[in-house]
């Protein structure tokens, strides 16, 4: 059977065209640790956050307008529980792909209420470019499988491990990948709480903590150095 991508809408279409500016980058399951690099000064690190902020604002664009009037026709009503929204299969999906691959802080919101530009936003962290690559890689993997849907656009995530933040837009649900401080400097959450998103409860789909051993760990994470963050380029 043929592979889909989410039928393109008005909606969609202006997705594509607020995040036409990202450089897609082609992930693969197997990634060779990052070589090690000498640290920043904090000169070099306020330099990297201005520019990585300046590359990301185009993401940002839709939180600065207003919501109804962001695209041209109205949000959707909470007509069902949010655990038997259509979309939360894919939600769960997702969800479990990134918590296979140690993802942290895994949050679904449903916007769908208070927003057209799609029923759930994802947003999750990883802790180093490998990592990051892997998740997107196993979320566009699993997607794939179980729903013969590829990322809109080229099929491919947008955006890169290096600029701090990935994005996978399947149309009805947007997943971002973001490193730690990416996600607390531009707080995508905090801002669609506000607005009126509802949080899902994945707890039926992710995995409680557990201690890892170190040479489990050496395979996925190869974390960076905390003040090597903003944001990774």
């Amino acid at each position: 059977m043929a592979l889909s991508t989410p039928r393109i809408t008005t909606c969609s279409f202006r997705r594509l065209a607020c995040f036409s500016f990202l450089v897609a980058v082609r992930t693969t399951t197997a990634f060779l640790p990052s070589s090690p690099r000498c640290p920043k000064t904090p000169t070099q690190l306020q330099e990297s956050e201005t520019n990585n902020r300046s590359k990301n604002k185009p993401m940002l664009n839709f939180m600065d307008k207003p919501v109804v009037n962001s695209v041209g026709d109205n949000p959707r009503p909470e007509s069902v529980p949010i655990q038997d929204d259509p979309s939360a299969e894919l939600v769960r999906a997702i969800a479990k792909a990134a918590d296979g691959r140690k993802a942290e802080n895994i949050v679904a919101l449903r916007v769908s209420p208070v927003s057209t530009m799609a029923s759930f936003l994802i947003i999750l962290s990883g802790n180093s470019r490998p990592q990051n690559q892997a998740i997107a890689a196993a979320i566009r993997k699993d997607v794939q499988e179980q729903f013969e849907m590829l990322p809109m656009g080229n099929g491919v995530p947008e955006g890169s491990a290096e600029s701090g933040w990935m994005l996978l837009d399947y149309g009805e649900v947007m997943v971002h990948v973001m490193t730690p401080k990416s996600r607390l400097y531009y707080n995508i959450e905090g801002q669609w709480r506000d607005k009126g998103g509802v949080e899902m409860d994945l707890s039926d789909v992710i995995l409680p903590n557990v201690v890892e051993s170190s040479a489990v760990m050496e395979g996925t994470m190869d974390i960076e150095d905390e003040q090597d963050d903003p944001f990774w380029s």
